[in-house]
């Protein structure tokens, strides 16, 4: 009997990941490599993973998300109409920050962008969320939502690592620590978290 599991992937690359601009709630598209990534995902995942059924899929509403996750579905040939889209699963909102590299919001919020360096957990950027926010609003999806034998979820770099850090109870450090890729995703089952590549 196989044991239920849940697949973590962050979107692909976008035209603002390459320029190292803060997305948020707002979106950039997928560069050609950012479509690829989902593809390949996909295929690594059919290749590496028996998907027991049933299969539930949730994204995040996002356009980044909404698109990788249709690709992944189109290649694995599951309906596309069966993605679950859920708000708790948008990224973190960065408020004003949104668009900008990181030396411009230091530029721009000196003060703001020293006080969320100084505390990143509980510091929210003006008119955004904390990472504690994102916590509460990820803690309280996995509490709610169901789970299948096969479950896809399709998010962003910092939920991702949020989300990761509630299933194995990390410090804030520790999910601060957490690699956020495009390429590969990561397999939690049993209380464990493995990368797949």
């Amino acid at each position: 009997m196989a044991t239920p599991a849940i697949y973590l992937f962050r979107h692909g690359e976008t035209e603002w990941n390459i320029e190292g601009r803060r997305q948020g709630h707002l979106n950039s598209p997928l560069t050609s490599r950012g479509r690829l990534q989902a593809q390949n995902n996909a295929r690594c995942l059919k290749q590496n993973s028996s998907l027991a059924e049933p299969i539930i899929i949730y994204s995040s509403p996002i356009e980044r998300a909404r698109e990788t996750a249709l690709i992944m579905l189109n290649e694995l040939n599951i309906a596309t109409s069966s993605i679950i889209f859920d708000d708790r699963l948008k990224e973190s909102s960065f408020g004003d920050w949104e668009g900008l590299t990181d030396p411009e919001v230091a530029e721009r919020y000196p003060v703001s962008w020293q006080a969320r360096m100084m505390d990143r957990w509980n510091t929210r950027p003006p008119s955004g969320e904390s990472y504690a926010d994102v916590n509460c609003r990820v803690s309280e999806w996995y509490k709610e939502v169901e789970f299948a034998k096969t479950t896809l979820v399709i998010c962003h770099g910092l939920t991702s690592r949020v989300l990761r850090g509630i299933y194995m109870g990390l410090t804030h450090q520790e999910v601060f620590g957490l690699a956020e890729p495009h390429d590969g995703f990561f397999k939690l089952s049993r209380g464990i978290v493995s990368y797949i590549t």
